[in-house]
């Protein structure tokens, strides 16, 4: 496998990590929010809408 594909997989799922760390951390309920995007995520719901229907 390429070594540079593996690099750029690695750098995106650390900022994700990252993110959703700072998220938990940041944020008053931060918890409920995320497995809120989690759950919207895996059921479907655009990108766009997750502010809306988690009230992020």
């Amino acid at each position: 496998m390429n070594k540079d594909l593996l690099k750029g997989a690695a750098i995106v799922i650390a900022v994700v990590v990252v993110l959703a760390a700072g998220a938990i951390l940041l944020s008053e309920d931060g918890w409920h929010k995320l497995t809120c995007v989690g759950r919207a995520v895996a059921s479907g719901v655009s990108i766009t809408n997750i502010h809306s229907v988690c009230g992020l």
